[in-house]
């Protein structure tokens, strides 16, 4: 017979939390690589005008939010731990 267990192990959960957030870093460096590399690109007419756009106002956008998510997501993680923390205290 298994029993329910309800719970959380903070240290995995806190690494998790650690994980999430370093590579939600990683992709702001991703863009922010990416970025200059095209800002940097020589390229002009319409078409570098509408990929320039479409960058920044799709895909860019798209990436930051990713990341966003991931902060935030580390951040739930973070406070789940120290509220498990605090209940077993």
């Amino acid at each position: 017979l298994m029993s329910n267990v309800w719970g959380l192990d903070v240290d995995q959960v806190r690494r998790l939390s650690s994980e999430l957030n370093s590579e939600a870093g990683a992709l702001a460096g991703i863009i922010s690589k990416l970025t200059a590399l095209l800002s940097n690109t020589q390229w002009s007419g319409p078409d570098a005008e509408r990929f320039r756009s479409d960058w920044e106002q799709v895909h860019a956008r798209a990436l930051r939010q990713a990341e966003t998510a991931l902060r935030e997501t580390s951040e739930a993680a973070r406070r789940n731990a120290d509220q498990q923390e605090n209940a077993s205290s």
